[in-house]
């Protein structure tokens, strides 16, 4: 869309479209823990709910390029442990911590594309790392989660973050398209089918305290509005609004995802990890607006 079109509609809908993708990507850590399914099942159950919505939005020829395959690859490893990871831990450090990607991309672009990271980056970094050690902290202390596996969950959340960085940095190399790489990230999901028929919650519904019909409207909700209908308007988002105002708006989803599981499900994080939570979504928020303002005055100069 040009800037005349923009100023005759007067309105962009891009910050819309991410702001309704943000919300939607936040039900994800509550309706995961309220579904009696298994993390693999229901990561397999969404995702290919998720692909005929995904498939109807891109109307040109799917084509298929190492960087559209990496992404996938790397979506089908975001999606599946971040699923697993919000089994054993709680909502907020999962989502959390999974969003300390930028740190893994500084590690990424060190060790690929040899670019050395800088001092805004390390000190970013440094707090990121902050960040972790506390959520850890608290894992030891005692859980977040009677009777789960916080601790793997965190590790697994972490790995999650990799994964989720992996997208962002396949994302940016020449032939990357990022709705085609979700469509075939989620089109991988067949693979666990067999996980899905034969995971005991799914082959004895409404032994697990939740009815069938409960059950299937969550699944049905998060593959076709949390995962489908939330790709499908972030492609569509991220075209049309500047990077910062972007990078703001999705940074919604670690905020809500916590409340939303202390309000439904009543799970509280340890104060710890909320300050660790706090430490890396402040972080992750100003490194992205430092970064934008040098990109900006660079280009400026560049031009003069």
């Amino acid at each position: 869309m040009s800037l005349p079109e923009q100023k005759k509609s007067g309105l962009n809908p891009g910050p819309l479209y991410l702001l309704a993708t943000a919300i939607l990507w936040s039900t994800a850590g509550v309706l995961s823990k309220y579904i009696p399914w298994g993390a693999l099942s229901v990561a397999c159950a969404r995702a290919l709910i998720a692909v005929p919505i995904q498939l109807l939005s891109y109307k040109r020829p799917l084509k298929i390029t190492k960087p559209i395959l990496l992404t996938a690859v790397c979506c089908l490893g975001e999606t599946s442990l971040f699923m697993l990871a919000n089994k054993m831990t709680s909502a907020g450090s999962a989502i959390v911590l999974q969003n300390t990607s930028p740190l893994y991309i500084m590690l990424m672009s060190l060790i690929v594309l040899k670019q050395k990271p800088s001092k805004l980056d390390c000190c970013a970094g440094v707090m990121i790392f902050a960040g972790i050690a506390l959520s850890m902290i608290d894992t030891l202390r005692g859980g977040e989660l009677p009777g789960s596996n916080p601790m793997l969950g965190n590790l697994l959340a972490l790995l999650s973050g990799v994964f989720y960085a992996g997208i962002f940095f396949s994302s940016r190399l020449p032939g990357a398209d990022p709705l085609p790489s979700h469509i075939l990230g989620n089109c991988m999901y067949v693979l666990l089918i067999p996980v899905l028929l034969r995971d005991p919650a799914v082959l004895h519904p409404g032994a697990y305290g939740v009815s069938l019909w409960k059950t299937l409207l969550a699944v049905l909700f998060m593959g076709a509005c949390q995962q489908g209908l939330a790709g499908v308007l972030f492609s569509k988002g991220i075209s049309r609004t500047p990077s910062l105002q972007a990078s703001f708006i999705t940074m919604i989803e670690p905020v809500l995802n916590p409340i939303l599981a202390l309000i439904f499900l009543g799970e509280a994080m340890g104060t710890l990890s909320i300050i660790g939570s706090v430490l890396v979504v402040v972080t992750v928020t100003v490194h992205n607006v430092l970064t934008e303002k040098q990109q900006e005055k660079q280009k400026s100069q560049e031009v003069s």
